[in-house]
């Protein structure tokens, strides 16, 4: 009699497990669907990255106007800093340009964010990252997003030795890579929270963080042109050639000037259209990115230094 109920008990437990993990696996993968398919359809940000990731992975070395093709890739500076339409009037009929900035990315992100769309099969004739120096010379990544969306699977074990990466967030890179759940999370969690605090965001001003100072000039320039010649050799490798856009910037000692004079002697193009400091901070939104005054004019600028520059290249 005791075997029979310890068995019956067996099974039941057995079930009741049973149920349990279906029941999870029902619901990630209820996330995953709902993440793939209703996410980006609501978030009009995310559904803007996976149109312009679409049509970079599309381009090839000229547009149907026999225009040359341009992609220009780069984060929050490059997003809010210039406008679109303005900029390929400006550039028309010489040059036609696509973009993809994605907020918080910096250089190995697109480092290796460029090594995918290539491998996906973007052809732009013209590559360009808008980064600042900070960027430039920075070890981060962007967490899930970037994983899921800009890291080739093969490269994980290349970027936990460039980012420094413990072996837990390498981990959850491999998996933020599988799942778009799981990559796009913290997305999701943002949205969440600006669509129930809608207000939340004018706190900004007065929760910025206190930038941390910058290195030598000497360090700068030796990081920052190691890194140039990484991405205008993988540019290369696909038959495009490479610029860097420095955005403006109320940095006063970013070594902007130094690294774009380096650049130069080994034939890497670095376009600076304002010097450091010299916008007024009036143009600035946040003391780092440009509000849609200092867009209009950055954008002015950017145009006729496109065409000069890339002419002479």
């Amino acid at each position: 009699m005791p075997l029979s109920i310890s068995a019956s008990e067996h099974r039941k437990a057995t079930r009741a497990l049973t149920i349990l993990l279906g029941a999870m696996l029902v619901y990630v993968c209820s996330l995953e669907v709902v993440t793939r398919l209703a996410f980006p359809r609501i978030n009009h940000v995310w559904r803007t990255i996976r149109e312009d990731h679409l049509t970079a992975v599309l381009l090839h070395p000229s547009a149907a106007s026999n225009s040359e093709t341009m992609l220009m890739v780069g984060n929050s500076y490059l997003e809010v800093g210039v406008n679109r339409e303005n900029l390929q009037q400006e550039i028309a009929p010489t040059f036609s340009i696509a973009y993809l900035p994605m907020s918080g990315t910096s250089y190995l992100d697109w480092y290796f964010g460029l090594r995918k769309l290539f491998m996906e099969g973007s052809r732009p004739a013209i590559v360009g990252v808008c980064l600042s120096t900070r960027d430039l010379i920075s070890d981060a990544t962007y967490g899930g997003s970037f994983a899921h969306t800009l890291m080739l699977r093969s490269d994980l074990l290349r970027v936990k030795k460039a980012s420094h990466l413990d072996n837990t967030m390498t981990s959850d890179y491999f998996f933020d890579s599988l799942s778009s759940w799981m990559g796009h999370r913290a997305e999701i969690h943002n949205w969440l929270l600006r669509k129930a605090a809608p207000s939340v965001e004018k706190l900004t001003p007065y929760v910025r963080p206190e930038k941390q100072s910058l290195p030598p000039s000497d360090v700068i320039l030796a990081k920052a042109l190691a890194r140039l010649r990484m991405l205008n050799q993988l540019a290369q490798r696909y038959g495009a050639r490479f610029f860097l856009l420095i955005p403006p910037t109320m940095d006063v000692r970013d070594a902007s000037n130094e690294i774009q004079a380096a650049a130069a002697k080994e034939g890497i193009l670095v376009l600076l259209p304002f010097q450091h400091a010299e916008l007024p901070g009036s143009v600035f939104l946040d003391g780092a990115h440009l509000n849609p005054q200092g867009a209009a004019i950055f954008t002015a600028r950017l145009g006729p230094t496109l065409l000069q520059s890339l002419y002479q290249n």
